[in-house]
């Protein structure tokens, strides 16, 4: 057996320095234009991504280093900063935090899949959550009634089938004041207002579900919808407690916008990141199943469910309705 020529071993190490720095090159640029979210939509789309890159510069970082290419490592760990700074942030606890107070309720989201999701998985999820809140989404007259048995201790509920990918439905074991389903955009997706008292305090319930922004139009749409929910959920007087697939994650403008104009929270804010999307690819996890919230709610503990089949993982938070500050006397 023969060995390669002095000079074949330096070609290949500068070729393999070259793909690094081609492959560092690349990376950077496509993260960068992911900040550029608000100009189009493939930009937005980039802004997802954010743990992906940062964890992408870590080890370009090791493999300069490796290499002792001291000036790629030390680049390759700048970009890895500048993609995980925002994640950073979202791992702040909110200030200030809203105090725990009164019993804790639990509500839980489900994208059960309109097509590809497993019945009998998210039977066993209902019951072993056993919330007394749920959400479910993409559900059509066939998967409500695969779900009859488990949704029996549902006596509340509001919901709308549908054939495609829009169909939702709010469950309750709690009465509620009142409801109504709002239809939004070119396809009349169908969101859930409701209205109900815990330990009679009040809260407003709402579920929702925007387009994926698979291009132009799609994305225009998306971003509609949310802005309509924005001006809905801003007009609402009292705690406000949001479940949905939004179709967007905290990196991106849309998103940040969204929760500007609303006034609401993430309730992941402070917590760990737990993704939900798609729940088989791992390297492109992302949490794109929220549960947002007003002032007048404390967060006492969030979770990310089993695979139930779908292409969403559920949506798990306990929370309580804290009661309204006292006010002091003149």
């Amino acid at each position: 057996m023969g060995f390669a020529p002095k000079h074949d071993w330096a070609r290949l190490r500068i070729g393999r320095r070259g793909l690094l720095g081609a492959l560092g090159f690349a990376s950077a640029v496509i993260s960068l234009a992911g900040f550029g979210g608000s100009f189009a939509w493939w930009l937005e789309i980039l802004s997802h991504f954010r743990v992906q890159y940062a964890l992408c510069f870590l080890l370009l970082a090791a493999l300069f280093a490796a290499g002792r290419k001291w000036r790629g490592a030390i680049g390759a760990l700048a970009m890895a900063l500048v993609n995980a700074w925002p994640v950073l942030l979202f791992l702040l606890p909110p200030t200030p935090m809203a105090p725990a107070a009164g019993s804790s309720f639990r509500a839980m989201l489900m994208n059960v899949n309109c097509h590809r999701g497993d019945s009998s998985a998210v039977r066993a999820a209902i019951s072993n959550a056993n919330p007394d809140l749920l959400v479910l989404e993409e559900i059509s007259d066939r998967w409500l009634d695969s779900l009859a048995p488990a949704l029996e201790a549902y006596p509340f509920r509001i919901f709308q089938a549908r054939y495609d990918n829009f169909g939702i439905g709010l469950f309750s074991r709690r009465p509620f004041d009142s409801t109504h389903i709002a239809p939004f955009g070119l396809v009349d997706i169908p969101s859930v207002f409701a209205e109900l008292r815990l330990e009679g305090r009040p809260l407003s319930l709402v579920a929702t579900h925007p387009m994926p922004p698979g291009g132009a139009l799609l994305a225009s749409e998306r971003n509609r919808h949310l802005e309509w929910m924005a001006n809905k959920i801003a007009a609402l007087s009292g705690p406000v407690l949001l479940l949905g697939d939004l179709n967007t994650s905290p990196w991106s403008p849309v998103y940040r916008r969204f929760l500007e104009n609303s006034g609401l929270m993430d309730s992941a804010q402070g917590r760990s990141i737990r993704p939900t999307w798609p729940s088989s690819i791992p390297l492109l996890w992302l949490p794109l199943d929220h549960a947002l919230h007003s002032d007048g709610i404390a967060i006492h503990a969030r979770s990310v469910g089993p695979n139930i089949g779908s292409d969403h993982l559920p949506l798990i938070v306990d929370f309580s309705c804290t009661p309204p500050p006292r006010s002091v006397p003149d």
